[in-house]
């Protein structure tokens, strides 16, 4: 009997594609748990009337595009990509030192080329085979912080159906995980040490564009931006978050993610933030406020002129663009 592949041999990487559909060459890998590939074959079937009391006579394989969701922790090095894949915009390096430089990735907008973020070549060696995924164009990131664990991301990925090239030479990333104790936030201009639990998701609304003459899409096309989340505070005397969350109160939060060994960072902007539905939570011995939300768009976060909710800057050994 042949052995079970195990899990812990898996491998994860992602590269910018030069031209839509065409695999990347994929240079390193992020350390990634829970990664899912999952063909999304649509299955049409013949229903039609024989004489007999029968509801199927055959299945004929539809469209298909794949999907691939997975955790990764928030890696300074790697961790970029997946900003301009949720972003777009082309990646602005500035020199810090002669070891380090930022990279400010923020929101395409380019009518002429449709918005559309760049597509990326995805490679997860499951063990059992390698599985690349071309075309794919990321659809939704999460990034959770929450009090004594590792800041985390989710990213859901559009692809192309995947095909099964040969074992890659893996050049993991190097850098440290987050802890949540050196998250630093800031709502307003002031430093604020009260959160417990931050929730940022950004959502493109990807969906494959089908078009005749072939199964898989045309195009992993991605729509506007929305960037909204969730807050969890420590209520102290004299706090104002609740009274902001029911009143139209936009203010900047800045969060910055850092690395305690390197002092390396992704930060996170939003210029003009609304606080909404607050709740008092007394479930604990202290009382807490959680509150959810919403990134309004702004001119100060906009990286190419119009309007964007975010921006982010990350600082890091790397000197060249992703």
């Amino acid at each position: 009997m042949a052995n079970p592949f195990l899990s812990a041999n898996s491998d994860f990487g992602l590269a910018a594609e030069g031209t839509r559909g065409t695999a990347a060459s994929i240079s390193s890998f992020t350390p990634i748990t829970e990664p899912k590939v999952s063909p999304k074959l649509t299955w049409l079937k013949d229903a039609a009337l024989r004489g007999s009391p029968v509801a199927l006579y055959d299945n004929v394989p539809g469209v298909r595009h794949d999907e691939f969701t997975g955790k990764v922790f928030i890696y300074h090095d790697v961790f970029p990509n997946m900003l301009r894949a949720a972003l777009g915009s082309t990646d602005s390096v500035a020199s810090v030192s002669s070891s380090s430089s930022t990279h400010t990735i923020g929101l395409l907008n380019s009518a002429s080329a449709g918005s559309q973020p760049p597509s990326y070549t995805l490679v997860n060696n499951s063990a059992d085979a390698v599985y690349q995924m071309t075309g794919s164009q990321l659809s939704d990131l999460s990034i959770v912080s929450g009090v004594d664990q590792l800041v985390e991301a989710t990213s859901t990925w559009i692809c192309n159906p995947y095909t099964n090239p040969s074992v890659p030479a893996v050049n993991p990333s190097t850098a440290h995980p987050i802890p949540a104790w050196n998250v630093a936030a800031s709502i307003g201009g002031a430093s604020v040490a009260v959160i417990e639990n931050f929730q940022l998701d950004i959502k493109r609304n990807t969906a494959p564009i089908h078009t005749e003459g072939q199964q898989a899409p045309l195009y992993n096309f991605a729509g506007p931006i929305d960037v909204t989340g969730k807050l969890a505070f420590v209520v102290l005397a004299g706090e104002t978050f609740n009274a902001n969350a029911l009143t139209r109160d936009q203010q900047a939060i800045v969060v910055q993610m850092i690395d305690p060994v390197t002092g390396f960072y992704v930060q996170f902007q939003m210029s003009a933030v609304q606080l909404e539905d607050p709740e008092i939570d007394q479930s604990k011995l202290y009382v807490t406020l959680m509150t959810n939300f919403s990134a309004v768009a702004n001119t100060t976060d906009a990286v190419g002129g119009g309007y964007s909710p975010i921006k982010t800057v990350t600082l890091n050994g790397v000197g060249t663009a992703y």
